[in-house]
């Protein structure tokens, strides 16, 4: 009941008892991607927006269908309102992450020519027809438009538990923007029609109690500059963002400076901001991103990534950092430099 006020102990008791009884779990739905998991807080928590900025055509969309395979996967709904691609799109990327055969050979037939690669991309066709991942084209609608179809989806695709609280779920948004010639005028600027969007975005989520990951575009410092300030839109963005991370490539420079990192680790994810999490203490988590499959996996801290570049070149697995990544997975602090 949020229509009058009430002190802050008031049921205290009940919600003790209630973590009490419950195994330990992380507060949020893990996003298939463990080090970015801790770094924000436990995974997309309810009532929060979780934001990720990008420039255009680094693969912030295989970043978001691979987000929502891991989850999907776990037979958590997941919904993606997209501004951009089409439901074919996904098709291909879906398949070929899931068969192993490359977007172009689907997209085009080649595959066709292979019994063995029409096989692997019809057992992937089976997968996805079975995981609760949901798209939708919102192309040209309005703000509200959207959220009323997000609104549909839940009652009609998540429904509540026992308790009368929404079930577990993830809504992507891909990607905050203008969406229609009448969402700005001579009197709102582009940056303030942006700042509502993201207002009435945590708004939905507090009060449908679900967690939203969004993406935003980067303006052109963030192709070197790596704060939040890169952020194409308003200050509001970072205001009521529960977390904001960016994702970009790693540029030629990089690669020419990093020579103790693999070529191969493509991708670069930095969270900025972290409400709830530790976020990385100055470090980057690198990705290695293989865009003819859209797959993408989390190779960890520049520490794990060097390390692995290491047994890549000396065909062996380093001791001491593997006695160290044990000491870790048991519970054991994580150094703040790693």
């Amino acid at each position: 009941d949020n229509s009058t006020t009430k002190l802050i102990g008031k049921d205290l008791d009940e919600y003790l008892n209630l973590l009490k009884a419950n195994e330990e779990t992380d507060p949020g739905v893990s996003s298939g991607f463990p080090i970015y998991d801790r770094a924000i807080g436990g995974g997309f928590r309810r009532g929060a927006v979780d934001l990720i900025g990008a420039r255009a055509k680094c693969g912030k969309s295989t970043l978001a269908d691979n987000v929502a395979l891991n989850i999907a996967d776990r037979g958590t709904p997941v919904l993606i309102l997209d501004t951009e691609m089409s439901q074919e799109d996904h098709w291909n990327r879906l398949l070929a992450n899931l068969s192993g055969v490359a977007i172009n050979d689907i997209s085009s037939s080649k595959f066709n020519k292979e019994k063995q690669l029409v096989d692997d991309v019809e057992e992937a066709a089976e997968k996805v027809k079975k995981i609760p991942y949901h798209y939708i084209s919102v192309a040209g609608k309005s703000f509200d438009e959207i959220l009323g179809i997000a609104r549909r989806w839940l009652f009609k695709h998540v429904g509540y538990n026992d308790e009368g609280r929404m079930n577990d779920c993830l809504i992507i948004y891909d990607y905050l923007k203008l969406m229609t010639s009448e969402s700005i005028n001579n009197n709102v600027a582009e940056f303030q029609a942006l700042g509502f969007q993201i207002t009435q975005l945590h708004n939905f989520c507090v009060e449908h109690d679900v967690p939203c990951l969004a993406f935003v575009q980067l303006n052109r410092d963030g192709i070197t500059r790596e704060s939040e300030d890169v952020i194409s839109g308003s200050d509001r963005l970072i205001w009521l963002c529960t977390s904001f991370s960016i994702f970009k490539a790693r540029s030629k420079e990089e690669e020419g400076e990093e020579t103790t990192i693999s070529h191969n680790v493509n991708r670069k994810l930095i969270p900025i901001v972290a409400r709830h999490g530790p976020g990385m203490g100055g470090d980057v988590i690198f990705m290695r991103m293989t865009g003819e499959l859209a797959r993408l996996e989390e190779i960890g801290t520049k520490r794990d990534a060097e390390r692995i570049h290491r047994e890549q070149q000396d065909g062996f697995p380093d001791k001491e950092e593997t006695d160290q990544e044990v000491s870790d997975s048991s519970g054991g602090e994580i150094d703040e430099g790693s």
